[in-house]
Formats: C-alpha cells, structure tokens, sequence
C-alpha cells in the first residue's frame, strides 16, 4: 500500500523546510529570500495558491502560485503556477504530480480555468513532467532585455 500525500495550505513555520529543500535540489540556501516569499504569499495571495506536500510525517515538497487578472493581455483571472519544489529523495513519487492537481482544482473552485507557468527550453523533465500533467505548450511569447 503506497503512502498519501498530504497537502496543506503553505504557512510561515515551512521556511526550514523549504531552504532545505532548495539547498539540496540546487546547492544555494536562500533563507532571506524564502521568508520574504512566504510573507508576501500569506499577506496578498489566496489561501490556496502557496502549498506544502507532506509524507512520512516531513515536508518533502512545495509550490508558489499566483492568482492574476488581465495579465499579458490574457483574457479574465487566471492562475499562475510560479514554483515547485521537491525533496530529492522524494522525486518521482507524484508529490509535484499532488501539488499541481490541488492547485488546479482550487484555482477551478474560484472559478479560474486557465494556468499558466513557465519552463525553461533547456529544462526537458519539467516540460515532461507538465505535459504529463495536462498542460501544453501556450500562444505567450517569452522576451527578454540583452
């Protein structure tokens, strides 16, 4: 029998969790950073758009979204899915898989039906892991200044 999943709502006391998890996906801890997201995600985002993944009694991931309105010319409010972290050791165990799923079904109970996010070209598994997801590749132009 597989083990579940839990997702909650993303709280202040996840800082820890988080720097860890993005030290040992990446090498770089930034504690800083991570305590300025997570103010500016409890006091001006919806409750359901910053969410922590719990197993084994362990945060083991995490994911930053946004809700938006007009952005980019798009049409009505939309969702934006700006981040998600996994602990290495639990890849490949549908927890991004969970983290998405609860982010887009929250968004769709606040009456949101377009998400969107961002990967790099030179990121092939997180193409795959969206295109396994349900999402595809969009109309939006990415630009950048030089």
């Amino acid at each position: 029998m597989s083990k579940s999943i839990y997702i909650r709502a993303l709280h202040a006391e996840d800082l820890a969790a988080i720097v860890d998890i993005e030290d040992r996906t990446t090498g770089i801890a930034r504690p800083e950073y991570w305590k300025e997201r997570i103010e500016l995600s409890e006091s001006v985002r919806p409750h359901w758009a910053s969410l922590i993944a719990e197993l084994d009694n362990r945060v083991v991931g995490f994911l930053f979204g946004k809700r938006g309105e007009l952005e980019f010319g798009l049409p009505g409010t939309i969702a934006w899915i700006e981040i998600i972290g996994v602990h290495p050791a639990y890849r490949h165990k549908g927890v991004a898989r969970e983290l998405v799923e609860q982010f887009t079904s929250s968004a769709g109970d606040h009456g949101i039906k377009n998400i969107f996010t961002l990967v790099s070209k030179d990121n092939k598994e997180m193409e795959n892991f969206f295109a396994k997801v349900g999402f595809a590749e969009g109309k939006l132009v990415h630009f950048q200044k030089i």
